[in-house]
């Protein structure tokens, strides 16, 4: 049978359509970038783009559904024509639905935030979330972007990597400090994702944000591949030293009961 896929062996330029690559660009800068919006002149300057350029594609955006302009600040933002394609892609990550009740469980047991990210890009990203009704809490919002050298959900997709992945996404940039505690060295990263491993848990002691901390545990499939992290997360005044334990033991049951109910039979 013939195949339509492309030969493996072709240069990724010979299929390249710089106009639709430049459309993307725009739509990565609204989707990725700190800024809720941002003007045309904004986003010619981040993508070096000339106006006239980015005025075109912008207008064929708004067309199409993909952007809209604020009219407000007069910016441009993304629609909700791309949120419903987000969550349908969420729609058919399966774990996503097996540890919504368990983690929804841990959220109410713990009283604290409670995130699952997956490993995309070299980042762990936001993908479900349930926060605290506590006075403080921490930033819930779906699409958040955390480092994995110095996050619990990070540092758990890390842990279970295969070697050659955790060296290149190791290496792939300066392991950046956050704040004193952060772990900036290589060396120290491996023997804490030993740890993690050890212990089948990853605990953030206010290394990407000063007074906050958290644990996080693994979600693994049927074939024993982690596919998911999750993590409970509070400022340190609740989520003390000594509180770890028993938050630790939760998420470590948690993190049994979702794998378990994915296929995975040999616990860590």
């Amino acid at each position: 049978m013939k195949s339509d896929a492309v030969p493996p062996t072709a240069p990724a330029t010979t299929y390249t359509v710089k106009s639709l690559v430049k459309a993307l660009n725009i739509l990565k800068v609204l989707a990725e970038e700190a800024r809720p919006t941002y003007t045309l002149t904004e986003i010619s300057r981040h993508l070096h783009l000339h106006v006239s350029t980015v005025h075109r594609l912008l207008v064929n955006l708004v067309l199409q559904g993909f952007v809209e302009e604020d009219s407000v600040s007069g910016g441009y933002q993304l629609s909700y024509r791309v949120l419903r394609m987000g969550l349908r892609v969420l729609d058919r990550l399966d774990f996503r639905r097996v540890a919504q009740p368990l983690l929804q469980d841990l959220n109410r047991r713990t009283q604290e935030t409670v995130h699952l990210a997956i490993l995309q890009e070299g980042r762990a990203i936001s993908i479900e979330k349930f926060g605290s009704l506590q006075p403080v809490g921490l930033d819930p919002r779906l699409g958040r972007v955390m480092f994995l050298h110095c996050t619990g959900v990070g540092k758990t997709l890390l842990a279970y990597q295969d070697q050659e992945i955790v060296e290149r996404l190791s290496h792939l940039e300066a392991l950046q400090r956050f704040t004193a505690h952060t772990i900036t060295s290589v060396a120290q990263l491996y023997r804490e994702l030993e740890r993690i491993r050890a212990q089948g848990y990853a605990v953030d002691h206010e290394e990407a944000v000063e007074g906050l901390r958290c644990v996080a545990g693994p979600v693994f499939n049927h074939e024993g591949r982690i596919v998911a992290a999750f993590s409970v997360a509070g400022p340190a005044s609740r989520l003390t030293s000594a509180r770890i334990p028993e938050v630790a033991k939760l998420v470590r049951e948690t993190s049994q009961q979702i794998s378990y109910r994915m296929g995975f039979r040999q616990m860590r």
